[in-house]
């Protein structure tokens, strides 16, 4: 057998099936959570008409739409956006039109300034149809890697913490997994029904709540004997 290729293989066997049985793989998961204080308001305010003709009702909704839209981006801090714009036949005959289309309105800092809007379009007929704090996706992103460090922390000090029971040295993982965890927002709000109820005197209330925010990690920890 030529020489080289006798040296390769003597090189082959001793190096890796001898390396491989004295290592032990460790397979483990920890999960790190945190409570964040949900700090951006979200406003879901609803514009509605309905009459007997479908380019009257679109007439009314768009004013009031327009209407709603120059108050809104006249408060400093509050940012708008609108969604879906609709409009069906209603009514038993189906001789009526109902329109309706909804501001998303969401703000941080100048929350309080956005409670006293909601209140205003409330006064001017808009229904609400969500009003919550929820995480903003700045102070999630960050909050979400800091809860990543926090569980790869622990999955290490996990497998040095077992290796020294197992009489073992723990040497580094082959393989890591992160998984992007639990993130409780709330549910897509239902589209409102016609309503002939009065419009609202008193501006709504709402208050931030702590959403908790948890990351789960697995790896395959190598162990060595000492």
């Amino acid at each position: 057998m030529n020489r080289l290729l006798a040296a390769a293989l003597a090189a082959l066997i001793l190096a890796s099936p001898a390396a491989a049985e004295r290592e032990t793989l460790l397979r483990l998961s920890e999960t790190a959570e945190r409570l964040v204080r949900a700090d951006e308001l979200v406003a879901l305010v609803q514009a509605q008409a309905m009459g007997g003709s479908a380019a009257s009702v679109q007439e009314q909704l768009n004013r009031k739409v327009a209407g709603a839209l120059a108050r809104a981006r006249a408060v400093p801090g509050v940012t708008v956006a609108t969604e879906g714009y609709a409009i069906r036949r209603v009514g038993d005959r189906r001789d009526q039109w109902q329109a309706g289309q909804t501001l998303r309105l969401t703000a941080i800092e100048a929350a309080p300034a956005l409670i006293e809007l909601v209140g205003a379009l409330q006064a001017e007929g808009l229904g609400v149809v969500q009003l919550s704090y929820e995480v903003s996706r700045p102070v999630e992103r960050r909050e979400r890697e800091a809860v990543t460090a926090e569980a790869l922390a622990a999955l290490k000090e996990r497998a040095e913490r077992l290796g020294a029971v197992l009489g073992m040295t723990f040497s580094g993982f082959r393989e890591v997994r992160v998984d992007s965890g639990r993130f409780a927002r709330p549910p897509a709000p239902a589209p409102m029904m016609a309503t002939t109820a009065e419009p609202a005197r008193t501006p709504p209330s709402a208050e931030p709540a702590d959403v908790p925010i948890a990351v789960t990690v697995e790896g395959d920890a190598i162990l060595k004997p000492r």
